[in-house]
């Protein structure tokens, strides 16, 4: 995004691997930029550590907080040695105004974000457990699924899938093995391996159009 000589000499920082960017509630107002190496983005969901993302070359973290003036809603962890360009409110304000294609890529950021949070609330707004759960399974499964020989592996526990739908974990978990029972999905202790998409699709069709009262 901006990774030119002159920006890398006057911003940019090495960073070991380890090194904690920021911590979720603090009041630092930083934007970094990944000119190379890889960052984490973690919360505390109780007792368990999420994942939200790995960030890699090009991506950028910290505009919130910069553009909100609000405290940091994540953990940024770098988890390889890493070059980042680390970029101040004031300068980052003026290079909204001077240059039209950041901030088209912050736009374009920001529209991916509320696609994902309608996505959520999409699925806060069925009805019913089974409803919800199958309807994220299927997002995840098309948007960050692995596909390994008949399966797509889906990289979230029963606890973590609890939390996205806003399920108590032990209906989850409950609901999850009458999918297994039903040769849709396998367990793992880590991921959810989806054995029958073509059913979870028809599943989560029909569960859609029964919340929407037209079946």
């Amino acid at each position: 995004m901006i990774g030119d000589d002159l920006t890398l000499q006057k911003f940019g920082r090495n960073f070991p691997k380890g090194a904690v960017l920021f911590r979720d509630g603090e009041l630092n107002k930083e934007m970094y930029v990944i000119h190379n190496g890889k960052v984490k983005i973690t919360k505390q969901i109780g007792e368990a550590e999420k994942t939200l993302a790995v960030l890699g070359s090009g991506d950028f973290l910290g505009e919130m907080a910069t553009l909100l003036d609000k405290p940091r809603s994540a953990t940024a962890e770098v988890v390889e040695d890493s070059l980042l360009i680390v970029i101040e409110p004031h300068t980052f304000g003026n290079m909204i105004i001077t240059n039209t294609n950041i901030a088209l890529k912050i736009i374009k950021k920001l529209a991916g974000r509320l696609l994902e949070a309608n996505e959520k609330i999409e699925s806060l707004m069925l009805r019913d457990n089974m409803s919800r759960i199958v309807h994220i399974l299927m997002r995840m499964a098309e948007t960050g699924g692995i596909k390994d020989g008949n399966c797509i592996r889906v990289g979230i526990t029963p606890m973590e899938l609890a939390h996205e739908a806003g399920i108590d974990v032990h209906a989850v978990k409950g609901l999850m093995e009458r999918l297994s029972q039903a040769n849709i999905v396998t367990l793992e202790e880590k991921a959810i391996n989806i054995k029958g998409l073509h059913k979870l699709k028809f599943l989560d069709f029909l569960e859609i159009e029964k919340g929407s009262g037209k079946i």
